[in-house]
This record gives structure tokens, sequence and C-alpha cells, in this order.
């Protein structure tokens, strides 16, 4: 309903019923004379503040820009960037590279993978760079940005220009930003109702001092949480150089006197590193994978519908559609 709305709002701003600098209604009266809820509404008018035909000022009202965004109905650049938090040679074979490279291609556009070295400075300057780049027709973002630099990207993004992160975030609602459908929260949700009802005791989550602030890792953890309904243990006091804290945790005796445990790692690389220490610790592994073959239970993440998805919103976007959603959001299938 709100894009409906938006798209009316829309015209009415490119086709210049209002004048530049002129003060709109109060949300809930406008709401009123449109005969919708105001909530819907705001949707609508957040997200033109955000591709920057409107300005909002909480206390003060919206106002319509003194200069209207030229619009860019179809993208003419033939370059498409994927930046990942951090690229390894998995990164090349992951399923969501070669899902995203192949449809891509078939676009007729080249598809480039750039590293932000896990840092959120060099991944905004990156994104940023791009919105000036005459020849980049979209990107792809894993994003490990802060809520403000994502505010800041949504206000800048040029009109039209596609950018989409590759995983849902069901907390966040910014105009101008795609996301994937993918569901982290869910995942999570399906992982903890499953250990719940398979009579594990404790949950422990395991994961870096530095993935555990992650948007997309937060969301796991949380619908883990939702799902186990109990509170987890949250262990993240080491780092990809050391995981001797690790072992000491697992093969400690604070939880011996349980009998079912369950071993959450967000990293199957992790997993991977820790599996010799798992094997007489009592604890059950359970992984959140990506693109390597499964080795033990845990969720296998659809990282091939998500790489789809992205490219079907970057091909609505370069079409000028900009009513296109993923409205199916996909948490991956449980592994026994």
């Amino acid at each position: 309903m709100h894009l409906r709305v938006y798209k009316g709002i829309l015209n009415s701003l490119t086709e210049g019923f209002f004048a530049p600098g002129e003060k709109l209604l109060p949300d809930i009266a406008f709401a009123q004379a449109l005969e919708v809820n105001h909530l819907t509404l705001k949707k609508a008018l957040n997200r033109l503040a955000a591709e920057g035909y409107l300005s909002r000022v909480r206390g003060r009202g919206t106002y319509v820009s003194e200069v209207i965004p030229k619009t860019r109905p179809h993208i003419s650049g033939h370059r498409v960037t994927m930046l990942y938090d951090i690229v390894t040679e998995e990164s090349l074979r992951s399923e969501i590279f070669v899902s995203i490279c192949n449809s891509v291609t078939e676009l007729g556009l080249s598809l480039e993978l750039v590293s932000s070295l896990s840092n959120r400075r060099l991944q905004f300057q990156q994104v940023k760079s791009l919105f000036s780049d005459a020849d980049s027709a979209g990107c792809f973002v894993w994003p490990i940005m802060d809520m403000r630099q994502l505010q800041q990207l949504a206000c800048a993004r040029p009109a039209g220009y596609p950018l989409i992160f590759l995983n849902y975030k069901p907390e966040l609602d910014i105009g101008g930003i795609d996301f994937s459908g993918y569901d982290d929260f869910g995942a999570g949700k399906m992982l903890g109702t499953q250990l719940r009802s398979q009579g594990y005791e404790t949950c422990v989550v395991v994961h870096t001092k530095t993935s555990c602030k992650r948007p997309t890792n937060t969301n796991r953890v949380a619908g883990l949480e939702a799902g186990f309904s109990a509170k987890i243990i949250n262990f993240h006091r080491y780092d990809e150089m050391n995981f001797a804290p690790v072992t000491e945790f697992l093969q400690s005796n604070q939880y011996r006197h349980l009998k079912k445990k369950a071993s959450v790692f967000i990293s199957e690389m992790d997993y991977i590193k820790m599996r010799p220490a798992l094997e007489h610790s009592g604890w059950t592994p359970f992984v959140f994978f990506t693109g390597q073959k499964p080795t033990c239970g845990g969720v296998l993440l659809s990282s091939v519908q998500m790489g789809l998805n992205a490219v079907r919103i970057l091909e609505a976007r370069r079409k000028g559609d900009t009513s296109f959603v993923i409205t199916h959001h996909v948490p991956g299938r449980l592994l026994p």
C-alpha cells in the first residue's frame, strides 16, 4: 500500500504539483486527505525524503526539496560491484557469488568482487564512491556499517541507483535500500525452536569479538534466543588468531553436569578450526552453513535464492521499476 502512495506523491512532485520549498500538510491531516493510514503515509514520505525529494524535520514538518532529483529510469553503467566484508578464496566458490555472477552475466553486465577488509568506514566510502561512477550499474553489499552510515547512504544514493543488501534486516526500514529477502532472524529462530524441541538444556553461541557486532549475526542470535525461549550464552572472547579461550570454555567443568548442551557456531570456518576440541567436550555442534558441504547439524542458509533475489531486484531497478519487492523472506533449511 505504501508503494502506491509513494508513487502517487512522487508523480505529483516530478510533475510540479508542489512548489519547491512548499510545506506539506501535517502527516495525520495529509493521510486523511489521501484517505490512507498515517503510518502508511509516513513510510512513503520517509522513502521520498531518503531519495531527496522531501525534507522532513521533527517538530517543523515536511517540505518539498528546493531541487527535485533527476530520476534515472535506466541505469547506463555495465559494471556491478559486490562488496563483501572480507574476501577469501572460498568467497569465489560460494553459492551466492556463483549464482549472482551467472545471473549478472546473463544480463550482459560484468561483476567485480571487492573486499571491505572488515572496515565499516571503508565500506561506507566504497559504496559512496560508486554513486558518482558513470560505469557503475549497481551494488550488492554484505553490510557491516552502522545505522548512521546506512541512513547517510540512503540520502546520498542517486534516484534509481540499485543499492541492494544481501541479507534481510527486519528491524530496518530505510527508503532507497533494497534487501534480497534473506532472513537471518528467521534462520536463528528456526534453529532455536529445533534445539528446544530436542530437549537441549543450554545453548552457547560462538563467534569472534568483531563478528558479534555485525547486524547479520546479531539478528541470528536474536532469532536463536526467541526460538530457544531461554537465555543463551553469548561467547565472543576470542579472535581469528587465538581460539584458546573457546577451547578452555568448552572443556571447562562449568556445564559438565548438563546432559544436552548445544554449541552454535555463526561461522563455519570457526567450527572447522574448533572441531577437534569439540570431540570430547560434551557440546553438540550446530552451524549456520553458507556454501560448504554441511558436516553437522544446523541451518543451511539459502545462499542461491538470496543471490537470485538480489539480481531480480537489480534488473527491476535498472528498468525504472521502483515497486518490485521481495515479499518471501528465506531463512534456509534445517539440517538433521
